[in-house]
């Protein structure tokens, strides 16, 4: 005989499916419930929550029996680690020395506390602390981050407010020498794969401007190297883009860069030039382009000619402004990671 549900019983379970951080398996149960109540067959709740017509039948006599207590009761099996004592001192020692495995991390928490833990104990100890395992990023040896966050608060942020205001545009410029070549990774297969690699060294090198706000991308491509001349180039480009509007371009302190040609043509065509600290492609977004590219035209393909290697290339760019702007978006976010000696890395 099925259980009567009152008007009280059904405002309890709608408030208990209404918490944010339920759990899946009690989230089940009180769609279960609230399903029942409102007599739907048992087969039915079984097929639409995935569950067996037992674990259904299951559901609702331990809530007849216990009511909503009994339902959102966790009788996992949980057992106490014998290092629960040291996780102060656990998480103290990992927050200053990184581990790179379990197996490493059981080594060390037997140093320091004397207790030998299984592998899946260490992971659960280690999880519990709040760690993941996450691949390792690289920053220049010699980059300041002190020196950073001073340019990023006090140079570049008022320019990009300007840009959010459409008072002014600002473009980050950077250059990159595409090697036609195999660029290899990782792949889900069944055997290795081999990927077929170009003879020779050719490159193809562009100087490229992103817009901090629209996303647009404006280059000058060659097939031998990026001078002032091609720096200058780029220059008249985006004025011609933009002839009233304000034009900072955020760029790094290659030599060709940051000479007498460059900053005389900068004068001519009223153009604010603002170069990054030493060593900080982490301020420059467009980095994040040349890596998308890399990954989704070039990585594990072969490409025949030259031609058709720079023609790949183009029309990755090109989709950043129209088929994958949406999705692109985000990558061009201007969060920036600043590296800090304290607190090991901020997002700023």
């Amino acid at each position: 005989m099925d259980f009567k549900y009152s008007e009280s019983d059904l405002s309890d379970i709608e408030g208990a499916l209404s918490e944010a951080h339920l759990k899946p398996k009690f989230r089940r149960k009180l769609m279960t419930l609230k399903m029942r109540a409102s007599g739907v067959p048992l087969k039915m709740i079984a097929s639409s929550l995935s569950v067996t017509q037992r674990s259904i039948s299951n559901y609702l006599a331990e809530y007849r029996t216990g009511g909503l207590s009994a339902t959102m009761e966790d009788r996992a099996y949980c057992p106490d680690s014998s290092a629960e004592p040291y996780l102060k001192e656990l998480e103290d020692e990992f927050r200053n020395n990184p581990i790179g495995s379990a197996k490493q991390a059981r080594l060390r928490i037997l140093q320091l506390t004397g207790i030998v833990l299984s592998p899946s104990q260490t992971r659960r100890i280690m999880t519990k602390l709040g760690m993941s395992y996450r691949k390792a990023g690289q920053v220049p040896g010699k980059a300041n981050g002190e020196e950073q966050l001073d340019f990023l608060e006090n140079e570049l942020r008022p320019k990009l407010d300007e840009a959010e205001a459409g008072t002014r545009k600002v473009f980050f410029v950077d250059a990159s020498h595409f090697v036609m070549g195999a660029v290899l990774g990782m792949l889900w297969c069944f055997a290795r794969v081999f990927v077929r690699g170009a003879s020779g060294r050719k490159r193809y090198n562009i100087l490229g401007a992103l817009d901090s706000h629209t996303h647009e991308v404006v280059t000058v491509t060659n097939d031998s190297y990026i001078t002032a001349p091609t720096v200058c180039t780029l220059f008249a480009r985006l004025r011609e883009k933009h002839p009233e509007t304000p034009i900072t371009l955020v760029m790094d302190n290659a030599r060709y860069q940051k000479c007498k040609l460059v900053f005389e043509k900068a004068d001519e065509l009223n153009i604010e030039l603002l170069y990054l600290p030493a060593y900080s492609p982490n301020l420059n977004i467009i980095e994040r382009l040349w890596k998308h590219v890399k990954q989704s035209c070039l990585k594990n393909t072969y490409h025949e000619t030259f031609d058709q290697f720079c023609d790949a290339i183009d029309e990755e760019i090109e989709k950043v402004t129209t088929t994958l702007k949406q999705q692109l978006d985000s990558l061009f976010s201007l969060n920036f990671q600043i590296i800090d000696t304290k607190d090991q890395n901020r997002i700023l």
